[in-house]
């Protein structure tokens, strides 16, 4: 970090508490380092405001309050840059395109950091408004933050003209993962899933896999999260013959969720939802458990088959079930590939990951202010 950036000032959007999501762990070690780089950070909520649903007008009225707030610090505190986390979707448009636009032509430096984005549909057919919005948002921005490089060569591809770069999240595992990389010793191997509980994270492709696996070996399926897919989860399960081996937590966070990550084997997460690098991989990395996930953004960036994961096809139950059953057959394997991950999970470390972080912010500040 430059002596020139002492003493600057960063105002940090970023998604209210009672969201939940991976934005709660990780801003405040973001946070932290831009502080011990010399940054003045002041923080304000950036998102929906509730986990639950929100009626338009609700919507309407918090999304524009969200707004006035940030134009009264951006006009009383005069920060040298504007820091937005958010997603790429159109509910993040709606929010994210009417802050750009009120504040283009006088704010500060505006850095957007993408948890996630819809890039696979810019470069796609259709989608024309998603297209607009996108493209007039990209275009207000100095620095555009994505978490894998498979979503920087489609911005690039749909909007040459912007400028992004590629970032890690800042993560330190909450376990301790050389302990963790002991074998666990169970008769039974235990895959475990967490995620919001829609199609996309491959849950219904999960519980057909486990079905299978369960007919040629003993074993148990642990599901953390919540969302609209649970019930039908069940139900699948149950016309499967194997509800009874599955155990449905629900939302489960801090010791609870430490002992699910502590008792299992495998981490299983055959998702196909727009995310940029799941934090659930990361803290299944911190546990020392072998992965099985897709090949898709910051997955195939930072993992390597046979190493760190098994890697699936999407929407793909059979290959899933061949992972799953070379795992659950092989404790060898899962010892090798978890003490891997724990010590992979240390390039994600803040230290080592900041300064990226840093230069993209020396530079947009640098360049506004050549």
């Amino acid at each position: 970090m430059s002596a020139a950036a002492a003493r600057r000032r960063l105002l940090f959007l970023t998604g209210y508490p009672a969201i939940g999501g991976p934005l709660p762990k990780l801003a405040p070690l973001m946070v932290d380092g831009f502080h011990k780089a010399c940054y003045d950070v002041r923080t304000l909520g950036w998102s929906a405001h509730t986990a639950g649903h929100e009626s338009v007008v609700r919507k309407v009225r918090g999304r524009g309050e969200d707004v006035t707030r940030v134009l009264r610090q951006i006009r009383a505190w005069r920060p040298d840059a504007l820091y937005v986390n958010t997603a790429h979707n159109p509910s993040a448009l709606v929010r994210d395109l009417p802050l750009a636009l009120a504040t283009s032509g006088w704010r500060p430096p505006f850095v957007l950091h993408f948890h996630g984005s819809e890039s696979h549909r810019l470069v796609a057919s259709g989608h024309a408004a998603l297209k607009a919005a996108s493209r007039a948002l990209v275009t207000r921005t100095d620095s555009v933050l994505l978490l894998s490089h498979e979503e920087h060569r489609e911005w690039r591809r749909f909007c040459p003209e912007a400028r992004y770069d590629v970032v890690i999240n800042p993560f330190v595992p909450e376990g301790r993962a050389a302990a963790c990389a002991a074998p666990r010793g169970g008769d039974e191997p235990r895959f475990f899933f967490v995620a919001r509980l829609i199609p996309e994270k491959g849950c219904f492709d999960l519980v057909e896999a486990f079905a299978r696996v369960r007919r040629r070996c003993a074993c148990r399926l642990v599901v953390a999260g919540r969302g609209p897919a649970r019930d039908e989860m069940a139900r699948r399960a149950a016309e499967l013959g194997v509800l009874d081996s599955i155990d449905l937590l629900g939302y489960v966070s801090g010791e609870g969720l430490a002992a699910a990550y502590r008792t299992a084997d495998v981490f299983v997460l055959p998702s196909y939802f727009p995310e940029g690098f799941p934090l659930a991989v990361m803290e299944a990395m911190g546990y020392a458990l072998p992965v099985i996930t897709t090949r898709i953004r910051g997955c195939a960036d930072h993992l390597e088959e046979g190493v760190n994961a098994l890697f699936v096809p999407a929407r793909d139950p059979s290959a899933l079930t061949t992972a799953m059953e070379r795992l659950a057959g092989d404790g060898r394997l899962r010892e090798s590939m978890g003490r891997a991950n724990a010590t992979k999970v240390q390039d994600f470390a803040p230290g080592r990951v900041m300064p990226t972080y840093l230069d993209v912010l020396d530079a947009v500040i640098g360049g506004a202010s050549a």
